[in-house]
């Protein structure tokens, strides 16, 4: 009897919607507490509100990444940053590594983010880079891509002139 009971609260607990693996989708508020930026500025994405942001989790090791890097940076300079943000988050490298990659974009108006143990990355279900997560001005967010290919880049500037061109409800 005390072997059905325990397996009973077992299944029950399995089942709640507090242990369940939640999944972002789209609409869906995104984490608001991302870390810190390379500056050491606390970021929260409730600053952004009205703001387009494009998260971007990629690793220097990551030869999609590194194509993606160059279109992100772009992006930044054409989409200022009252309409853009790009948070640039260094996924699961080790803090030195970052340190070096940060000198060497230093230049770019990015806003790198280093995430050496994975826990931004895990707030924002990310097992494979590169992952790109878009948020829209109303906060929300709007668009998750996973992986990389040259032939999706006038889709995702469509989408995200799109989103740049929407119109945010006054709460």
């Amino acid at each position: 009897m005390n072997g059905r009971l325990l397996a009973l609260i077992v299944c029950a607990l399995l089942a709640s919607p507090s242990t369940a693996a939640s999944r972002l989708k789209v609409g869906d508020d995104p984490p608001d507490k991302f870390g810190k930026s390379a500056s050491g500025d606390r970021i929260h994405l409730a600053d952004y509100r009205g703001r387009l942001v494009v998260i971007s989790f990629w690793a220097s090791w990551c030869p999609p990444c590194r194509k993606e890097l160059p279109t992100m940076i772009k992006l930044q300079k054409i989409a200022t940053r009252d309409r853009l943000v790009v948070l640039s988050v260094n996924w699961q490298q080790p803090l030195g590594e970052f340190r070096v990659i940060r000198d060497k974009l230093k230049e770019f108006d990015l806003t790198l983010v280093s995430d050496p143990y994975g826990a931004v990355g895990r707030a924002y279900d990310v097992t494979a880079i590169p992952h790109m997560v878009i948020i829209g001005k109303d906060g929300k967010i709007a668009a998750i891509h996973v992986g990389y290919s040259e032939d999706d880049i006038p889709t995702l500037v469509d989408e995200i002139n799109a989103l740049l061109d929407k119109d945010v409800p006054n709460p």
